[in-house]
């Protein structure tokens, strides 16, 4: 296979300003208390990107053709590599691609997991992942269209907070509605800004927005189902 043009799927420059869900906690807590799921998770994303930033180019290489995401080899669509879904979460373009993504998980991530605890920001961010993996693939159907990073989860995450720090609880439903319509529509804007126009540390056309529109959407849409889940085992037990 000859060496394929990697799509990062970049993050934006800064988490997003909002009163953080006090979740089960009565008093809050601080502002930041990492849990260790995420601490973890962020261990295993810096360990992997050391790794391919010291092992040299042929190895990084290699890990980009064995675990990148692409679903297509000469147009032929291959459900043996359904597993890079997954797989590409863990690769990242260099340190800085790693340090927006991993601010934007250390942060929001901690916030919906007070919300949904271990099992529930696991299951959201890696949906979201598999969402946006989804939908670039969708985008470039038959195509060698490799990419690699985290930022589709993350981008499902800033869809979670939509209805934690944007649309608040005390308003009404169509209010609501209305605010986290507003909010979908300035993320799939600044997007597509960010994609075409470029960001630090990114070449402009180099970041798979594609996979940022699909984590985004399916973040905004299953938490609200993982929250009355969640609500349903309580009531259950």
């Amino acid at each position: 296979m000859s060496d394929p043009t990697v799509q990062r799927q970049g993050s934006p420059d800064a988490p997003p300003q909002g009163d953080p869900p006090q979740g089960d906690r009565p008093d809050g807590g601080p502002a930041l208390n990492l849990p260790p799921l995420i601490g973890a998770f962020l261990v295993i994303l810096i360990a992997i990107t050391a790794v391919l930033n010291f092992a040299g180019r042929q190895f990084e290489f290699e890990m980009i053709v064995d675990f990148g995401l692409y679903l297509f080899i000469d147009g032929q669509f291959q459900w043996q590599r359904l597993y890079s879904l997954v797989t590409s979460v863990f690769l990242h373009d260099g340190w800085l691609h790693l340090l927006f993504n991993g601010l934007w998980i250390a942060t929001l991530g901690t916030l919906i997991h007070r919300v949904l605890g271990n099992l529930g920001f696991f299951l959201l961010f890696f949906a979201s992942a598999i969402a946006g993996g989804l939908a670039y693939s969708f985008v470039h159907w038959g195509e060698t269209a490799v990419a690699i990073g985290a930022s589709g989860g993350v981008f499902g995450l800033i869809g979670a907070f939509g209805h934690l720090g944007v649309a608040r609880p005390w308003q009404s439903r169509s209010a609501r509605l209305r605010s986290l319509l507003a909010f979908t529509a300035v993320m799939m804007a600044l997007n597509l800004a960010y994609a075409y126009i470029g960001s630090p540390g990114a070449e402009a056309g180099r970041i798979a927005w594609e996979a940022h529109a699909g984590g985004f959407l399916a973040g905004i849409l299953l938490l609200p189902l993982f929250i009355r889940m969640q609500r349903q085992r309580r009531e259950v037990a």
